[in-house]
């Protein structure tokens, strides 16, 4: 066959594939309910879907994002069916709910999903909880460090917001002392002994702070409240300038055990079971 030969049948062809522009209607009977009007257009003969001008979509699709944990519950609740999977991350917190996802058939092998109808909670951490672990392990002045108790001060549960907020203010009551030495007492505290220059004349002093003090915040937004630990350290630098702060105790045990009882509550209001993991 010559070269002329074979393009003018591939001419043919491409000019019967032109010929059937218009809209066109693909029996998706065997596949799926409904059909799906589409049009083949002449420039570069390719099919085009008219699905958006349909009254409403032939299948549910898209991802939506949730703040909070019941909000979550609520939407999977709606949406689910025999094809609903959830999955759940520590690192970080998140529960993802497919609503259309690869799931077991009735003949022991598996039945294809598209993956594509998603509800998302990212479980986002609460502003207390930024906050305290924002600062930990930050060394701070004796003001810094009292006004950023103060400020914090409903978010401390043990010992009681008096006592902290004494030792807060007698703190930053102190900063023009020079601190000497410390002692760590049975009640668990610790005492500094500090000099002060009274009308010129060195006199000592003594302060006794918490080395532990408990909070009670949520760890996500709108979350329960948790208990968090927290160590009191300090550093008396030459000159007896004192230098304070606190560090979390194993602040990610907590997250582990927020998003476990978070795991706990979302599968038995949904009665769904949560699979470790994320969906690709």
């Amino acid at each position: 066959m010559s070269d002329d030969n074979t393009t003018c049948n591939v001419q043919a062809a491409l000019n019967a594939g032109a010929g059937l522009a218009g809209v066109q209607i693909l029996d998706l009977a065997k596949a799926a309910p409904g059909n799906l009007p589409f049009v083949v257009l002449p420039d570069g003969y390719r099919t085009e879907s008219l699905e958006s001008i349909l009254a409403s979509p032939l299948r549910k699709k898209g991802n939506t994002t949730l703040n909070d944990a019941v909000s979550f519950i609520a939407v999977v609740n709606d949406q689910k069916g025999d094809t609903t999977r959830l999955y759940s991350t520590i690192n970080p917190p998140t529960f993802t709910a497919v609503f259309n996802d690869h799931t077991g058939a009735a003949d022991g092998g598996w039945r294809a999903g598209w993956r594509d109808h998603r509800a998302v909670y990212n479980a986002p951490l609460s502003p207390e909880w930024k906050t305290w672990i924002g600062a930990s392990g930050r060394a701070q002045t004796q003001t810094d460090f009292a006004q950023f108790i103060e400020t914090n001060l409903p978010d401390i549960a043990e010992p009681v917001g008096g006592v902290v907020l004494e030792v807060a203010r007698s703190l930053e009551a102190k900063k023009k002392v020079n601190f000497a030495s410390s002692v760590r007492l049975s009640d668990g505290s610790t005492q500094f002994t500090y000099e002060e220059d009274v009308q010129g004349s060195a006199q000592k002093g003594q302060l006794q702070v918490p080395d532990v003090f408990v909070l009670a915040i949520p760890v996500f937004e709108n979350g329960d409240r948790w208990r968090v630990e927290a160590n009191l350290r300090y550093r008396i630098a030459d000159g007896g300038k004192l230098s304070i702060w606190y560090e979390l105790v194993r602040p990610h045990k907590v997250i582990e055990a927020a998003v476990a009882d978070l795991r706990t509550t979302i599968a038995e209001k949904t009665d769904l079971p949560i699979l470790v993991g994320s969906p690709s």
